[in-house]
């Protein structure tokens, strides 16, 4: 499965990095530094990558209640250096519904193949929430 990935990654050698890992497995990136300004880029893509600062994970957690408006089935990979502890509880802490399935984790560091894995999963995952539900 190809599509059009929003990378949301303020390091500029690490978003490089992951460009050319999607871009080689087909596919396109568009890359920016902040979701501040770029929702609209939502809309055609077919997942979103996003760094989260676990140091700041609540107020990063917020910005995907925003994601949820736009599309409510929209894959997210998020990547941080460690999970929070109680992600899901501190997801629904702020108005985060999102389906589980459709949000995939990746420590940092990862290797490309675990990145490509998380997409697919998160894009798979909606795709078997849409079909069932």
């Amino acid at each position: 499965m190809t599509g059009q990935i929003l990378l949301v990654e303020s390091d500029v050698v690490l978003s490089a990095v992951i460009e050319e890992v999607l871009r080689h497995s087909g596919y396109e990136v568009i890359i920016v530094g902040t979701l501040k300004g770029e929702l609209g880029l939502i809309h055609s893509a077919s997942a979103v990558i996003l760094d989260v600062d676990t140091t700041t994970a609540d107020r990063e957690f917020g910005r995907l209640s925003l994601l949820q408006l736009l599309r409510e089935s929209l894959p997210i990979v998020l990547m941080g250096v460690q999970v929070p502890e109680n992600l899901d509880q501190r997801l629904r802490s702020h108005s985060v519904h999102l389906q589980s399935k459709h949000v995939v984790w990746v420590q940092k560091p990862f290797r490309n193949e675990e990145l490509l894995a998380a997409v697919r999963q998160a894009q798979e995952g909606c795709l078997s929430g849409q079909a069932t539900g």
